[in-house]
């Protein structure tokens, strides 16, 4: 895929006179800086300057820089970005102009499966041109690999070696890459190859709220030394309640190895070929270990706000259960006794990519040219799907409060192994593939007519195919329930970080446990004899291994195939200090949703939990076909105000296609009595449509300093939100809530963009080697839903109403520095859905900072810190006051040695 190259102006030359040396991050702005110059539409770009010598260790913080980017970090690692407001899904990411797939069964583009060593240049278009591919309403990204007949003649090579440290799991880790680039004198061959491994160990701490909810709560009036109350003393109010409440530790090391090869060859002066080659090998292992407060709807002297929040409550205990009769037995108001749980997650990840792309050239004649490009490109991935509890039954009550920080004070102790009992347990294997082929024709002509320079047309087709397939045991509610006790050599006490600082009660120790360990045990048949329906789970013709064992002969699966054909036509114009181009892309989709799954026949009640024991029958497949069509105008005109400053307009239409893990045909069915949970994807979604309008003012004061100013408006609409039906199917007994994505929602997203960069040369003597960059974006956005008017009002996901960045650094021949700080407003995380209100994360600012320096021209010492404030990850629900999470991911730093031959 070709994009417009125009030449330079005679305005960004140096002056003659100027004894600076563009190098460092001055090279690496003043590249970007050109880039952007350049451009026909608003384009921001991020540049190398030079081989294996990115700004930063990972590509998504580097795009942070730039204006309207904000990054989601996992793990304190950045992994997907937002543009202008909008989220992952909505920017569209391409690596060396083709589409690379995603390992999460969605559109978003996972950055952290790539090293940012191997990357020459990544560019975000602001504004859509039609060539470029649609999908993207925030942007498109393309991502450029390093090209050999774009570098030095010879052989060249670098080599990075670093070592890692984490402060919180205070561990060191290797990492290393390495880059060859060769091109023969004439520039008629080259070859790039690089090769990264990274490896690094972490530790979070979270304290976690899963949920709130909005629902009817039964207030006992007493405290935990009442007796003999009865229904008399109970009363009902609908209020927001947190649905837990506990402390969580995950220990992680994430391994990745990226190899890229690029092989460029021109037969011709007029004929040029190159062929890509990229592998990506991430393995992420989490060891999860959470402990928390299972709050049910009933509870005890709870107090409460101004605005039907819970504030505080007392959480029964068994001593509690024994002294009120009335209120506690099978079909009473106490029907299932309190527990305090701990729960062994599954969070690993291994995600392996593969691309490969093919891309030839011709010059035909001194007016047209030909392309074509034929690209593949596959990601599967592999996660266990681990929730395994194991709890206590306390005699004492907890202490529950809810004013900012949650307090939690356990009435019992938690790393008692002899006071262990058996819980739920659910336990599959999830595997997602993503495979798409690719293929693009284009034909340019460059001729002069007047104000018509040319123009650029385009053939494109792809295919891509996501498929979910998921095994599980069927051991849910088995031992649900906590009537079943366990051996202490199952359990290990282990001490607790006390992250959340002096004030908020952490306890000191906790009970960590094998999940495989815990299962084994459980699916002894003397074990199994005791489960809640023996005869049922010792039946070998349906659990030849027990019910702990994932069941590999009834898959559930669901796929979605699309088929994408679209051509363009876009048009160049220029006259005398302006210069534009104006096209339209057509678009038609065709996709075909599958989905195998067993097919629940019945439910019946759980005889010592709140919960359903499912009844499967055979597998079921089931099939949905969809098709629409798109026309997709765009124009953008650039006007040279004077020779250093430029206006550009841009208008458009484009849309994002429904991301395709939400266009399955899956169902899955949960809840408890009285509030059954089901729902599933919806193969019949549309794409989101937005009409687009942009103005930019941009002031280029030399190669590297400037200022912009930017606003922008989109008229969105048809975009997906998550509705709740009340309905009534033939397996349960009562109302059952189901809950999909669906077409409905719009709006407005506008908003403001100021920008700048300025780097001291000669100006001011004793500020020469410094430099400075910064930027700030305002959106403002309002949405209509379609949902019932009793949802909460929720606005875009990904959508911060501000966010700033700004970098000071000095530099000269031996030394660099900088610092950067990266900071942005809050944003909706998910709208939630039915009783459960929405997520949200709060503001956060992370600083980082880089040194470096060079012993000879080919050898240098460098440091990267990153997070060196400490930030930590804050979400709650509807308010502040509303806590759902607060993530401790500590500082790392990473010190390491590059040589380039």
């Amino acid at each position: 895929m070709s994009f417009p190259v125009f030449a330079q102006n005679a305005g960004d030359a140096i002056d003659a006179g100027s004894t600076v040396v563009v190098s460092g991050i001055r090279a690496s702005l003043s590249s970007s800086l050109n880039t952007k110059r350049m451009q026909d539409g608003v384009v921001d770009a991020v540049s190398a300057e030079d081989a294996g010598k990115f700004p930063d260790t990972n590509i998504a913080e580097s795009l942070q820089r730039v204006t309207g980017v904000q990054i989601q970090r996992n793990n304190g690692e950045g992994r997907y970005i937002s543009v202008r407001g909008l989220g992952p899904e909505f920017n569209n990411v391409l690596v060396n102009g083709r589409t690379l797939t995603s390992d999460t069964g969605g559109r978003e583009f996972s950055f952290d499966l790539l090293s940012s060593d191997l990357i020459s240049k990544a560019l975000v278009y602001k504004t859509s041109q039609a060539f470029l591919p649609e999908g993207g309403i925030g942007s498109t990204v393309d991502i450029q690999t390093a090209r050999p007949l774009a570098g030095k003649v010879g052989h060249s090579s670098v080599f990075n070696l670093s070592d890692s440290y984490d402060t919180n799991s205070k561990r060191n880790t290797p990492n290393a890459s390495g880059m060859y680039s060769f091109a023969n004198a004439d520039r008629t061959f080259g070859v790039a190859a690089s090769l990264s491994y990274t490896d690094r160990a972490s530790k979070q701490n979270k304290a976690v709220t899963d949920a709130w909810n909005y629902r009817d709560v039964s207030i006992i009036n007493g405290d935990l030394n009442s007796k003999g109350l009865t229904m008399a003393d109970v009363s009902t109010k609908k209020l927001y309640i947190p649905q837990s409440y506990g402390f969580q530790q995950e220990d992680e090391t994430r391994k990745r190895v990226v190899g890229n090869l690029t092989v460029q060859y021109n037969p011709s002066p007029t004929w040029k070929l190159s062929a890509d080659a990229l592998y990506s090998r991430l393995n992420q292992e989490n060891k999860v270990i959470a402990f928390s407060d299972w709050n049910n709807p009933v509870q005890l002297g709870v107090k409460y706000d101004s605005n039907n929040q819970i504030t505080s409550f007392l959480r029964p205990g068994s001593t509690f259960f024994a002294n009120n009769p009335e209120l506690a037995g099978p079909g009473k108001l106490l029907g299932e006794v309190n527990s305090n749980d701990m729960i062994a997650k599954g969070d690993s990840r291994l995600s392996i990519t593969k691309a490969f792309g093919l891309n030839s050239k011709w010059d035909l004649g001194t007016d047209w040219r030909l392309e074509g490009d034929v690209s593949t490109s596959r990601t599967s991935s592999q996660s266990p799907n681990m929730w395994v509890v194991a709890g206590m039954v306390p005699k004492n009550g907890d202490v529950l409060t809810f004013n900012g920080t949650p307090g939690l004070e356990f009435g019992d102790g938690i790393d008692d192994p002899n006071a262990v009992r058996a819980h739920a347990v659910s336990y599959g294997d999830i595997r997602n593939r993503d495979t798409l082929h690719e293929g693009r024709l284009n034909l340019g002509w460059n001729h002069e007519i007047g104000y018509f320079k040319g123009f650029d047309s385009g053939l494109d087709y792809s295919q891509r195919e996501v498929t979910h397939t998921s095994w599980n045991n069927d051991a849910w509610n088995a031992f649900s329930g906590y009537h079943v006790a366990l051996p202490a050599s199952l359990f290990t006490v282990t001490p607790m970080d006390n992250f959340l600082g002096a004030g908020v009660k952490v306890p000191g120790a906790y009970l960590s446990f094998d999940p495989y360990a815990y299962m084994n045990y459980l699916n002894q048949p003397s074990l199994l004899a005791q489960s809640n329906d023996p005869a049922l789970y010792s039946d070998k013709a349906k659990y030849p291994n027990g019910p702990m064992a994932i069941d590999y002969n009834t898959p559930s699966m669901w796929g979605v195939k699309e088929k994408v054909s679209s051509l363009f036509l876009n048009s160049r114009w220029e006259g005398s200090g302006w210069s534009g181009d104006a096209g339209v892309r057509y678009v038609h989709v065709q996709s075909t949703s599958t989905g195998i799954s067993r097919e629940l026949l019945s439910a019946t009640k759980s005889p010592n939990d709140t919960t359903f024991i499912s009844n499967w029958g055979p597998m079921k497949s089931t099939t949905v076909d969809n098709s629409y069509n798109s026309l997709l105008p765009s124009a953008n005109l650039k006007f040279d105000l004077r020779s250093d400053m430029l206006l550009r307009l841009g208008a458009s239409k484009t849309e994002t296609r429904p991301t395709l893990n939400q266009m399955g045909v899956d169902n899955y069915y949960g809840g408890r009595f009285g509030d059954v949970q089901t729902g599933g994807g919806n193969p019949y979604l549309k794409p989101m449509k937005s009409n687009n309008y942009d103005l930019s003012y941009e002031w280029y004061l030399s190669k590297t300093n400037y200022v912009s100013a930017a606003v922008f408006l989109k008229h969105v609409r048809d975009f997906l939100e998550t509705k709740l039906v009340d309905m009534r199917i033939p397996q349960f007994d009562e109302i059952v809530h189901d809950t999909r994505v669906r077409n409905g929602q719009k709006g407005k997203i506008k908003g403001l963009e100021l920008a700048g960069q300025y780097a001291f040369d000669t100006e001011v003597r004793w500020l020469q080697g410094f430099g400075v960059s910064a930027n700030y974006t305002y959106v403002d956005a309002s949405a209509t839903r379609e949902s019932d008017s009793t949802m909460p009002v929720c606005g875009y996901p990904g959508l911060s109403p501000q966010s700033y960045n700004g970098s000071l650094f000095y530099e000269n021949s031996k030394f660099l520095a900088r610092i950067s700080y990266n900071w942005r407003n809050h944003y909706s995380v998910d709208c939630g859905g039915g009783s459960t209100q929405p997520r949200n994360r709060a503001a956060y600012g992370q600083a980082d900072a880089s040194l470096r320096y060079n012993i000879t021209p080919a050898i240098s010492l460098y440091a990267d810190f990153i997070n060196l404030n400490n930030a930590r990850m804050h979400e709650y629900a509807l308010t502040e006051s509303q806590f759902l999470t607060l993530e401790d991911v500590g500082r790392r730093a990473n010190v390491g040695l590059r040589m380039a031959f």
